[in-house]
């Protein structure tokens, strides 16, 4: 697991604006037809989803490609993996670990040809031969030992050892019969098509008709999609090549009818302003936290998990998220789990002790031995409780972050010093050297509850907080291998219930994605991890 892309925070965490829907409209049956223009997406460099450099500019790739060659499993807006391309799966809990994949009966290509087990084989047997030119997904396939074919429509995998990720295993699921023989590091440059007939060709909704470099890609509906029913919309564009960098202008130019990313809050407060469109914003896996450094390299006085909790008491974490976001979005809380976040249902609220509690804060300095000096901070072992707060440089909200916490602790007796380092050298040096006391930056969330164990765990290799505590280790360790999301669940919140006693971190908010659309675009359902994600639904209002 690695810290979250602060451009990408910069852009989301500074303020965002909701506008919730209208309540009570009634049902309409939606209209079939039509072009809605999507923006805004850095443009990929080609369409070959086996190879990396594809996907470097951004996330246009991944987002798109999911449209067209489905996966066994997606991710929904809850954060949750959901099936595409199979109707079941099956798993032993016991050596040898093996996966039993039945794929959807009616799944087929657009071409007409069913999708059978052999396209997941030869997938899964291309992305193991090639996996180390695609770093992010090795780890996933270095822990398949075996793949075959049952019967047309079942694939059975035996892993190595049991691995709570395996429903990402099989991702954008490719043809087969179009792909047998060619040399796949050289095919889909400028569309995804079937390179013996020159055509179209995918399992999802939608087709790549057509890319305009530097302007447009153009998805047509798959008339042979076999899901729950055809896309209603004859088109989707993704706008790559804006004319100005306004958001309102996009719409009042008619450049787009849907903006997702790129929304800064005067932008969107702007768009509130706007009529016929709609704003929205929701909780990303992204979350915000101040981590501790409990070992070497941190103030020796955070060594105490006394002085940590009263550090925790000492914050108002609420008043952070309103002073950082101001009134909207209205329903944005602090984040109550260094494991899991909302929408999830495995999402448990065991922070939720920490509110602001200055006296409870002042209680537990004292208990650790810590003495309040004339200037009304505190000394542990005759150390002055000083702690260096370092973040990011160029970011305002994380520096609106860091002023709110230093005034709230003040109030405790804890003096708070700002440091702001340039992006570089506060990832990739501060932050691996433990060289802080306290430092705020960004994880993100695995939808398959992986991870963890490499943040929290004893030794583990993002652990950038010097943290040890063997329970929570095991409980990681033992996450990382359970197949059952609930009983992965229970135990993820056992970690984080133990971690809430010791407090290693502080978690203080998901960050927020906004989007907004036409009003005439109907059936658009806000995901932070693919915005293109239900696109089949959407239909226009005319």
């Amino acid at each position: 697991m690695r810290p979250t892309s602060l451009a990408l925070a910069a852009l989301t965490v500074a303020g965002v604006l909701a506008a919730a829907p209208a309540a009570g409209s009634p049902a309409q049956t939606p209209q079939r037809g039509g072009t809605v223009r999507f923006g805004v997406l850095a443009e990929p460099a080609c369409l070959n989803v086996l190879l990396e450099r594809c996907g470097e500019s951004g996330p246009a790739l991944s987002l798109l490609a999911e449209k067209i060659l489905e996966p066994a499993f997606y991710v929904g807006p809850d954060f949750t993996w959901r099936p595409r391309l199979v109707s079941s799966v099956t798993f032993t809990k016991r050596p040898p670990f093996t996966l039993t994949y039945r794929i959807h009966p009616r799944a087929r290509w657009s071409d007409g040809v069913p999708v059978t087990a052999r396209d997941f084989v030869f997938t899964l047997r291309t992305r193991i031969a090639r996996k180390d030119e695609m770093p992010f997904e090795r780890p996933y396939l270095e822990q398949v030992r075996s793949v075959r074919a049952v019967d047309s429509k079942t694939v059975r995998v035996v892993l190595r050892s049991r691995f709570a990720g395996w429903r990402a295993l099989f991702g954008n699921i490719l043809p087969r019969h179009a792909l047998q023989g060619e040399n796949v590091a050289t095919v889909w440059t400028d569309g995804i098509v079937n390179p013996k007939t020159g055509r179209p060709i995918g399992s999802g909704p939608f087709l790549v008709e057509r890319w305009d470099r530097g302007g447009q890609l153009t998805l047509v509906r798959n008339p042979r999609y076999w899901g729950a029913h055809p896309a209603y919309l004859d088109r989707v564009v993704l706008r790559v090549g804006l004319g100005s960098d306004d958001p309102v202008e996009w719409f009042g130019q008619n450049e787009v009818d849907v903006a997702w990313g790129g929304l800064f809050p005067p932008a969107v407060a702007a768009l509130l302003r706007e009529p016929g469109i709609r704003v929205l914003a929701e909780p990303t896996p992204r979350f915000e936290h101040l981590a501790i450094r409990v070992g070497p390299g941190g103030h020796p006085a955070l060594r105490s998990k006394l002085v940590r909790r009263a550090l925790a008491y000492g914050l108002d974490r609420n008043a952070i998220v309103r002073g950082v976001f101001g009134d909207f979005p209205p329903d944005l809380r602090p984040l109550q789990s260094l494991v899991l976040g909302e929408p999830s249902p495995r999402y448990r609220h065991n922070w939720n002790e920490y509110r602001r509690r200055p006296a409870e804060a002042v209680r537990l300095l004292e208990q650790a031995g810590c003495r309040r000096g004339a200037d009304g901070i505190y000394s542990c072992s005759g150390q002055r409780l000083s702690l260096r707060f370092v973040t990011s440089a160029g970011i305002p909200p994380r520096a609106q972050t860091i002023s709110l916490a230093q005034a709230q602790l003040r109030q405790v007796g804890i003096e708070v010093v700002p440091t702001f380092a340039p992006p570089p050298v506060f990832l990739g040096q501060i932050l691996p050297k433990g060289d802080f006391d306290v430092a705020l930056f960004a994880w993100q969330h695995d939808p398959s509850g992986t991870g963890m164990h490499e943040v929290f765990g004893c030794g583990g290799a993002t652990n950038y907080y010097g943290y040890c505590q063997r329970l929570v280790t095991r409980d990681l360790d033992q996450a990382n291998r359970i197949l059952d999301a609930p009983r992965q669940g229970r135990v993820l919140n056992r970690a984080d219930r133990q971690m809430a006693r010791d407090v290693p971190a502080i978690p203080l908010f998901q960050i927020p994605l906004p989007a907004a659309h036409r009003t005439t675009v109907r059936g658009f359902v806000h995901s932070t991890t693919n915005p293109l994600w239900n696109a089949e639904d959407w239909w226009l209002d005319r």
